[in-house]
C-alpha cells in the first residue's frame, strides 16, 4: 500500500473518530432520539448517558440515546404538522410534560386529515401537580398554610383595583398575576383549563364563560414563554430585594417551586445560584388542580423502526425502576402514580397530602377549542420592533443568495401573524448610529399591510450601531404613551454590538431599565443574531427590564427566535 493511500485511510479514520466524539455517537449503535420538556430534560439526559454505559446492548448492538430539550407546545406543533427544523433530529420518543399535549396532537392530526402518531400506551414516568406559586409573605397574607386558598380568590384579587391594599399591604401595590403561554407551556395550558373550569360554564362559546375568561386574562401582568423565563427574572429581582414588586402569583408545577427555592430557576443540571431570599410556596387550590403526568410516548411514525421500539421499551423499564424513580423523587418529582419522596415529604414549601382534588381534563375536541380561543381574550400587547439594518446585515449566509437582513425580514413578517388584530405594533430601524421610526405603534388591524411594506423596504446602510442609545430611546418612546391595560414591550434584533463611543454606558442603561415602576414597565426582549453579537450585553439589557434574551447566533434559527420572543404576548 502506498504511503499516500495509507495517509488517506488514517485521515478518514481520524475524521470519523472526531465526528463520533463531537456528536456523541458510536458507529453501528441504535440511535434513539427523545424529545423532553424543559423541567426534566437535563436530568433525563444524565440518566440516559449513564444508561448507555451500563445497560446490556439492544440485539447485540449498543444504544445511543440523545435527549433533546423541546418545549411541549413547540413539539406538539412540529409533530402535528410533520414539519421539523432543518438542524433537528426527529424524535422516536416524545415525553412532554403532560398527556394534554398528546391529546392535542391526536386531535390536530385528525382535523388536518393526517394519520395519528399516538400509540394506545402512554405510560407516565413521573408526575407533578399544577400549583399557584406565591412569595412566602404574600401567601401568608392570604392565610397560607392553614387556609385553603382558591382559584377564584386569586382571580378576584388580581382584578381588584385596590390590589394588596384590600389585604392590608398597600406597599405591595396591585396583585400581579403571571401566566405562561398556553400554546407552548404546560403550566400555561393547565392554568387556562383551570380558568375555564372555574367559569362554571359547559361551553367555550357561552358568552358568560368568555366574559369570565377575558376578565381573568386581562389581569395578567405579562405572559412568559416558559416558567423558567419568569423564575429567572424573579431571581434577579430577589437579588435586588424587589421580589415582592415583581409578581404575586405564577401558575407552575410543584417541582418547579422546589427548583426555584433550590437556586435553580432555569432547571439546569449545572446552573445553580444562591437560594432566594424570599422563597416561593406552593398553593394547592381548594377547588382542585391538574397534574402534569409526563408521559413516555413511543411515536407511531414511519421513521421509528422496530429496533427503535425495542430500545425505547428497555429505556422505559430503566426509567420506571426503583433506583431511577428515587432519583426523580430526589428532585421533587412525584412518582408515576403520584407517590412522594423524602424531598416533598420534608419541604416547608410543598405539601405531600395535597392536592385533594384532581380536575378532570376536557375531552380532546373541547381541549383544542379552549386552547385555540385563548388569543381572543388574552391581555393585549403593545410592541415596538427595533431592527438592526446596518451594513453588516447585508452579509450573505453561507453560499446562499439571502443576506442576514433578508432572512430577518422574512421572520418579522411571519411573526406579525402571531399577533391579534387589536394588538398595537410599530417598527424602528437601527442603521449605523441613527435610529428611524418607520411606522408608529398602532393597531395591527389598521396598519398590518403598511408594516409588511416597511419591513420589505428595509435596506442595509451605515456602519456600526448606536445600540444602547437606541434601546433607551425606544423604551422612553413607549413609556411616553404607556398603556397599563396592555403588555408594553420592545423587541430588539441585532447582529452586532454597540459601536457608539458617545453612548457606551451599558451600566447606565441597565440602571434606567431596572428603575422602571412595575405598573409602567416596558420590557425589552433581545435577539442576538449571528456570531458577531454581544450576547452578554443583550442578556443584561433584557434581564434589567424583566424581559428575556434569545439566541440566534446560529442564523438558521432566526425565524424560531423571533417567534419565541413574540410568544411572550
Amino acid at each position: 500500500m502506498s504511503t499516500l493511500n495509507l495517509a488517506r485511510i488514517v485521515t478518514a479514520a481520524y475524521t470519523v473518530t472526531l465526528l463520533v466524539a463531537l456528536l456523541g455517537l458510536r458507529p453501528g449503535c441504535v440511535q434513539l432520539v427523545v424529545w423532553a420538556s424543559q423541567e426534566k430534560s437535563d436530568q433525563l439526559g444524565s440518566i440516559a448517558d449513564r444508561y448507555e454505559q451500563t445497560r446490556p446492548s439492544e440485539d447485540l448492538r449498543c444504544v445511543d440515546i440523545k435527549v433533546v430539550l423541546k418545549a411541549s407546545g413547540e413539539a406538539e406543533a412540529a409533530l402535528a404538522r410533520g414539519v421539523f427544523e432543518s438542524n433537528e433530529a426527529r424524535p422516536d420518543v416524545w415525553s412532554p410534560a403532560a398527556n394534554t399535549w398528546v391529546d392535542l396532537l391526536e386531535q390536530d392530526r385528525i382535523v388536518a386529515g393526517l394519520p395519528t402518531m399516538v400509540p394506545a400506551a402512554r405510560p407516565s414516568i413521573v408526575s407533578s401537580p399544577l400549583v399557584i406559586a406565591m412569595p412566602d409573605q404574600m401567601a401568608k397574607a392570604l392565610g397560607w398554610p392553614t387556609k385553603d386558598i382558591s382559584w377564584l380568590e386569586i382571580f378576584s384579587l388580581a382584578q381588584d383595583p385596590q390590589g394588596w391594599a384590600s389585604r392590608g399591604h398597600p406597599e405591595w401595590g396591585r396583585f400581579k398575576l403571571g401566566k405562561t403561554n398556553p400554546l407552548i407551556s404546560t403550566s400555561g395550558l393547565h392554568a387556562l383549563i383551570a380558568t375555564y373550569k372555574m367559569s362554571g360554564g359547559t361551553s367555550i362559546d357561552d358568552a358568560n364563560v368568555r366574559t369570565f375568561m377575558k376578565s381573568v386574562e386581562s389581569s395578567v401582568v405579562h405572559y412568559g414563554r416558559t416558567v423558567s423565563a419568569f423564575l429567572k427574572n424573579l431571581a434577579d429581582a430577589d437579588d435586588r430585594g424587589e421580589a415582592l414588586s415583581y409578581v404575586s402569583a405564577i401558575a407552575m408545577e410543584e417541582k418547579q417551586v422546589w427548583d426555584y427555592n433550590d437556586g435553580n430557576p432555569e432547571f439546569r443540571a449545572n446552573g445553580k445560584r444562591l437560594a432566594p431570599n424570599i422563597p416561593l410556596v406552593a398553593v394547592y387550590p381548594r377547588e382542585g388542580t391538574l397534574v402534569a403526568d409526563h408521559p413516555y410516548v413511543v411515536l407511531d411514525a414511519p421513521w421509528v423502526t422496530d429496533q427503535d421500539r425495542r430500545a425505547a421499551a428497555r429505556f422505559l423499564d430503566h426509567l420506571k425502576s426503583d433506583l431511577i424513580q428515587q432519583e426523580f423523587k430526589a428532585t421533587a418529582f412525584r412518582g408515576a402514580r403520584g407517590e412522594t419522596g423524602p424531598v416533598i415529604n420534608t419541604s416547608p414549601w410543598l405539601n405531600r397530602s395535597k392536592p385533594g382534588i384532581q380536575l378532570a381534563m376536557p375531552d380532546p375536541a373541547k381541549l383544542r377549542q379552549v386552547q385555540s380561543s385563548w388569543k381572543e381574550y388574552r391581555t393585549s400587547a403593545r410592541v415596538l420592533f427595533v431592527i438592526d439594518a446596518s451594513g453588516s446585515m447585508n452579509d450573505r449566509l453561507g453560499s446562499g443568495p439571502a443576506s442576514k437582513l433578508e432572512l430577518a425580514k422574512q421572520a418579522l413578517s411571519s411573526a406579525l401573524d402571531e399577533f391579534a388584530p387589536d394588538d398595537a405594533v410599530g417598527l424602528w430601524a437601527l442603521a449605523g448610529t441613527e435610529s428611524r421610526e418607520l411606522i408608529g405603534v398602532g393597531s395591527l388591524r389598521d396598519q398590518a399591510a403598511q408594516l409588511r411594506s416597511e419591513i420589505d423596504r428595509l435596506k442595509p446602510r451605515g456602519s456600526g450601531r448606536s445600540l444602547y442609545a437606541t434601546v433607551a430611546s425606544a423604551v422612553a418612546s413607549m413609556r411616553q404613551r404607556i398603556d397599563r391595560d396592555r403588555i408594553n414591550a420592545v423587541i430588539v434584533l441585532t447582529d452586532g454590538r454597540n459601536d457608539d463611543p458617545a453612548n457606551s454606558d451599558l451600566n447606565g442603561l441597565v440602571r434606567t431599565l431596572r428603575a422602571q415602576t412595575e405598573d409602567e414597565r416596558v420590557r425589552v426582549f433581545t435577539i442576538a443574531y449571528g456570531a458577531g453579537t454581544d450576547r452578554d450585553s443583550l442578556d443584561k439589557i433584557a434581564l434589567a427590564s424583566r424581559g428575556t434574551g434569545y439566541d440566534a447566533v446560529d442564523t438558521s434559527v432566526i425565524g424560531r427566535a423571533v417567534l419565541d420572543a413574540v410568544s411572550n404576548f
